[in-house]
């Protein structure tokens, strides 16, 4: 013990970044906070640069504003079991800006160099140079937005010029449901949607993307030279329209305005475009750019772009299989195999076929074209294209590698009929009731390839415990997987722990009596639709909140929510609830209403509650407007208003004079197993530390070193890196020190 506590006086002094598991960024978000509490947000790079392997970094909506690239360097790495991500905070909006950055060729917005990383729901703008550089392995980018980039939206090629060789560049990333548009550079001649090209591995994949209304290409996947082939690319169920032209109608001779550029220079690469659509682009289609490769062509249609709608000159040694090409301002030029007659092409101006078929406009429901994307960033066309019924296009293709088909033969085209994504299977996860915990799926996408096989994994909320699956898995197991041969539903139900379901309704009242006691804030009547004609508008600032008194026959889990209305045009959407001074749920949502007289209710929450008398608060988390609230709901076990005088039960003191300066009652749990929670109380507002050591003395991480105001605080610690031992947590403060033993199992 003696040479625990001489190492312990040594090493006070000394720190090391804590590594975190879960971290929040926002636009107003400060390096010199952690980042862990969703109250106080970091910046994107430092949290970039703390993330452990499999953790998360969720990003709060708005615009982030930057002048320099965020780079991610070929150091820091998740892994296969275990990806780094960085993904929107709930159905939020976050938007990279980096309009600041000057012009230049170097000036990416964000590089991605290193592995194993899942970005998902970002977009990026106004980079100098290309939006994204995705420079990695075995990366997803999901559901993100690439738009007015001074050069390609998205491009796969090296970062680091020593890369010389093709097993050191990009390779087995997934592009799946991101959209790329109006991306110019100065020369109106180089900026496409996405480009994997010149420096590029294999195995990568462009699965449910649109790229339109770029200066230059849709798709680029140009080979040159000076650095010989790329790999064989991938390009599944995407579309490309309107590329040479911008959206404002901006447009250059010098671009090359095709949808899919396939290559270049003579060399020989041997991609894959299957169940793809190219409309309306100022120049080919599909085009082979000079790319004898056999490159596999399966599946796709192309429509009134200004000249061929497939482009494969001679030389060409391309395979064609059920293809459809309909009204060009050129014939295509169908150099290679046209397997058994399937394809469908435009030459001099009339649709030709070597087994009689012909196409009209009678064969599609229509020819108006409505692009739009569903909520996961996958395409949405509608009727567009689609074969209508009758067409003899349908059931009359033949087979082909990885296009499946609904009838006695894949239809011709890119649109299988009766199927909305032909030739990947989606998959929805339902969890009930909606609160009840989530599920985590592996590998994480909207659609699949047939014959795929997703584990997926249901977490539990708190005060709730998995009970089963039901749809297309069953059974009680926390994981379960299913293999993807048809679009499947599956759902996870999940049951509360608490008992009983009696309901208490406290509305807000003219002076603090039983259950309702008081706010920071006033209690107004100036907009109508409240019950009971009065609500609570707080006041405009962090932790201002609704107090109330709640009884409970015995300790268990409650469910609560609140009626509210968020007319707001610059509100702020996210609360915490705090039982008994301790943080209980540290984020709930109040979504923005239409306006301050639309009345609505948030999710349920689910809080353990002591039995007795319980102080409950909701509190806000930011310096800005929040909802109007006119009541809280309580659902579990005989639940009752409990009079304002009456001492809560598990509070920790009872008047903060009779209290030191800091205080930790307890870790909780402890032995510890993932994780486990520190909570003490601050008198005033000061600096706390707290310093994780093992038995030795050793520093094994900083858990908090930051400015804490006057109040209950909770910190939760990330315990998996740890072995099973004692550990020690050395608190400082400003009036007196306390360590804590910690028994990691």
């Amino acid at each position: 013990m003696k040479t625990y506590l001489l190492a312990l006086l040594c090493l006070l002094n000394t720190g090391i970044a804590f590594s975190q598991t879960t971290l929040y960024v926002a636009p107003n978000g400060s390096a010199s906070n952690p980042g862990t509490s969703i109250s106080a947000p970091t910046t994107l790079q430092n949290a970039i640069a703390t993330i452990t392997a499999g953790g998360t970094i969720y990003m709060r909506g708005g615009t982030y504003s930057y002048s320099a690239s965020i780079i991610i360097t070929d150091t820091n790495n998740g892994t296969s079991s275990a990806n780094k991500r960085i993904v929107a905070y709930s159905g939020e909006k976050p938007v990279l800006d980096f309009s600041g950055m000057a012009l230049a060729d170097g000036n990416r917005g964000l590089i991605l160099d290193g592995d194993y990383w899942y970005l998902s729901g970002l977009t990026i703008t106004g980079a100098g140079d290309n939006g994204m550089l995705l420079a990695g392995n075995n990366n997803t980018i999901e559901n993100c937005i690439f738009s007015k980039n001074r050069d390609s939206g998205l491009q796969l090629s090296r970062y680091k010029t020593t890369n010389t060789s093709i097993s050191t560049w990009p390779s087995n990333n997934l592009i799946v449901n991101c959209e790329s548009f109006d991306n110019q550079d100065p020369d109106s001649e180089d900026a496409d949607g996405f480009a994997a090209k010149l420096t590029c591995g294999t195995g990568n994949i462009f699965r449910n993307c649109i790229s339109h209304n770029n200066i230059d290409d849709g798709w680029d996947l140009y080979a040159k030279s000076d650095t010989g082939p790329i790999g064989p690319v991938t390009i599944e169920n995407c579309v490309a329209y309107n590329n040479g032209t911008l959206s404002g109608g901006g447009t250059s001779g010098n671009g090359d305005k095709n949808g899919f550029k396939l290559g270049g220079s003579g060399i020989a690469v041997n991609h894959i475009v299957r169940r793809s659509i190219a409309f309306g682009n100022g120049h080919h289609g599909f085009t082979d750019n000079n790319n004898p490769g056999n490159i596999e062509v399966s599946n796709n249609t192309s429509y009134n772009n200004a000249q061929s709608n497939f482009n494969f000159r001679s030389g060409s040694t391309a395979t064609f299989r059920n293809n459809l090409s309909f009204n060009a301002g050129s014939s295509d030029a169908t150099n290679g195999t046209d397997v058994s007659n399937s394809n469908v092409w435009w030459k001099n101006n009339a649709s030709t076929n070597g087994g009689g078929l012909v196409v009209s406009s009678a064969d599609f429901i229509t020819l108006t074209a409505s692009i739009t994307r569903n909520a996961d960033g996958s395409p949405n066309l509608g009727n567009f294209l689609a074969l209508a019924s009758g067409s003899d296009l349908i059931n009359t293709g033949v087979t082909a590698p990885n296009i499946t088909y609904t009838g006695s033969a894949p239809d011709i085209g890119a649109r299988e009929s009766g199927s909305t994504t032909p030739g990947n299977y989606s998959l929805t996860v339902n969890v009930s009731p909606a609160g009840g915990g989530t599920v985590n799926r592996n590998p994480n996408a909207s659609s699949y390839a047939p014959g795929t096989v997703v584990t997926l994994s249901a977490v539990p909320a708190s005060g709730y415990t998995f009970t089963g699956w039901s749809g297309a898995a069953s059974g009680t197991a926390a994981s379960t997987t299913v293999t993807m041969n048809a679009s499947l539903t599956v759902t996870a139900t999940f049951t509360g722990t608490s008992t009983g379901g009696n309901t208490l309704r406290i509305d807000d009242a003219a002076s603090a009596a039983s259950g309702y006691c008081g706010a920071d804030g006033s209690r107004q009547n100036s907009y109508s639709g409240a019950d009971g004609g009065y609500y609570i508008n707080l006041s405009n600032g962090a932790a201002k909140g609704v107090n109330y008194k709640v009884s409970v026959p015995a300790a268990g889990a409650y469910t609560f929510k609140w009626r509210y209305a968020n007319g707001g045009s610059s509100v702020s959407t996210t609360a915490r609830l705090l039982i008994n001074g301790s943080i209980a749920v540290s984020s709930i949502s109040f979504p923005v209403t239409s306006s301050w007289t639309a009345w609505t209710t948030t999710g349920t929450v689910t809080a353990n509650l002591a039995a007795g008398v319980n102080t409950v608060r909701i509190e806000t988390i930011e310096s800005r407007e929040f909802a109007n609230i006119d009541w809280m709901e309580v659902t579990g076990n005989s639940p009752a208003a409990a009079s304002c005088s009456a001492a809560a039960r598990m509070e920790l003191v009872a008047s903060p004079e009779k209290v030191p300066a800091l205080s930790a009652p307890a870790i909780f749990p402890n032995p510890v197993g993932a994780t486990t929670t520190v909570k003490f109380y601050q008198r005033q507002q000061g600096l706390v530390s707290m310093k994780l050591f093992d038995v030795s003395g050793k520093l094994v991480s900083i858990l908090t070193n930051k400015v804490y105001p006057a109040g209950y605080h909770q910190l939760t610690v990330d315990c998996q890196p740890l072995t099973g031992a004692l550990y020690f947590i050395k608190m400082e403060g400003r009036e007196n020190n306390t360590t804590l033993r910690l028994l990691k199992q």
